[in-house]
């Protein structure tokens, strides 16, 4: 589904390799502590430290986009990933896990997608025209979710063929590939300081970035309803590998199968994507899309065959792409070119700071003996509360 523009296939390209050695790193990684460890909670409470960064680094990573190559950015950003792989990899291979070097190492790893993501947002309008925003966004869905249907089952099956570890180290050698893939962008240039990124340039970016956000109620409002909706996404998400091998006792196989059926839902939003949201108002295909998501993840208590679940997963992996395609178009084509970068980092800063907190709160459930039965009835409850909220937010009269 690529779109006629040489220097955006490039950045899908790159976005494609990086994807699928992200799906390895998805896999590989629980699949290694809870081998070693047994422990839900450690293999959720890792899952959520990765995504602490985007709390953090996330105006940084606004600031650099609007103010430096975005390109230099991309590449750095995925060199030093490579980089920082084999340290993890070490912690992982002595007998006993020390849990803090882990997330330490988790944590540095994870720092990377923060600071490079809104250069990669914020750059595809500069190299996609204006008209072309809303396929350009569904291209990149698409292939996102492509990866849904065939990372999973590809990753399981690599991880067992080559084994977990050497799984990372395909990893490695996918950061490296994107960051040569890269090197064909076209050089655009930011707003760069004359003596770089001080502190004093820093400070009015994120007060600049965070004062549009806030004041553009619709913007807001949608990174809220995302704050709400990763919290209940993530206490079933980051414990779903643990539900499928140790709860219901699937073997990988089944487990990344289910994950690839419910990829299929990704893909077909992602194909009529962009029909969708050039034909509906935002608002209203951001509140229902919510809505929708929700009361399919309750179908979840019905069964536990897992080519059930995937059938679920995949309807609602429908609803959230949709749901994906309709804020990244509606922030695209609302907010100003030169400060998109620091708009998509405040934005993504608030949806993401509940995804920590779930991922820790679905684990903390299992191991205080609640059931996955109430973990997903919290997730699907609290999701569908969420997209209601929205409709009776500046969202539902945008």
């Amino acid at each position: 589904m690529f779109i006629k523009n040489r220097n955006f296939n490039y950045l899908c390209i790159a976005f494609l390799i990086s994807s699928i050695g992200d799906w390895l790193y998805r896999l590989a990684l629980p699949i290694i502590i809870l081998s070693k460890t047994g422990s839900a909670y450690h293999a959720a409470t890792t899952f959520g430290v990765s995504f602490i960064p985007w709390i953090i680094f996330s105006l940084l990573g606004g600031s650099l986009a609007d103010n430096y190559a975005k390109k230099k950015i991309l590449i750095i950003g995925n060199m030093f990933a490579a980089l920082v792989v084999p340290v993890l990899l070490f912690i992982l291979m002595e007998k006993q896990i020390n849990f803090v070097l882990l997330y330490s190492a988790v944590f540095v790893l994870s720092s990377i997608d923060p600071l490079i993501h809104p250069s990669f947002q914020s750059i595809i309008p500069e190299i996609v025209e204006d008209k072309k925003f809303a396929e350009a966004n569904a291209t990149i869905q698409t292939i996102d979710n492509t990866l849904s249907i065939m990372g999973p089952l590809v990753g399981g099956s690599l991880v067992t063929l080559v084994g977990d570890y050497n799984a990372l180290w395909i990893d490695l050698f996918s950061f490296l590939l994107t960051a040569v893939i890269l090197t064909r962008l076209p050089r655009i240039m930011g707003k760069t300081a004359q003596n770089g990124l001080v502190i004093k340039q820093l400070i009015t970016d994120v007060i600049e970035g965070a004062s549009y956000s806030l004041h553009e109620k619709v913007i807001f409002s949608g990174s809220v309803m995302f704050l709400f909706t990763n919290f209940a996404l993530n206490m079933f998400e980051a414990n779903f590998i643990y539900y499928m091998t140790k709860l219901l006792n699937y073997p990988l196989f089944e487990a990344t199968l289910t994950m690839s059926i419910g990829g299929i839902g990704s893909l077909i939003a992602g194909m009529v994507g962009s029909r969708i949201v050039n034909h509906f108002k935002a608002g209203v295909l951001l509140s229902f899309s919510t809505i929708f998501a929700g009361l399919s993840t309750l179908l979840l208590l019905a069964s536990t065959n897992y080519l059930y679940i995937g059938i679920v997963l995949g309807i609602i992996s429908f609803f959230g792409t949709i749901n994906v395609i309709t804020y990244f178009t509606l922030r695209q084509r609302t907010v100003p070119k030169q400060i998109l970068g620091r708009v998509v980092s405040v934005t993504r800063m608030v949806s993401y700071a509940s995804i920590p907190v779930g991922s820790w709160f679905g684990g903390m459930l299992l191991v205080h003996g609640q059931s996955m039965f109430t973990v997903i009835l919290l997730a699907g409850s609290l999701r569908t509360l969420t997209g209601i909220g929205a409709k009776f937010s500046p969202l539902g009269k945008e």
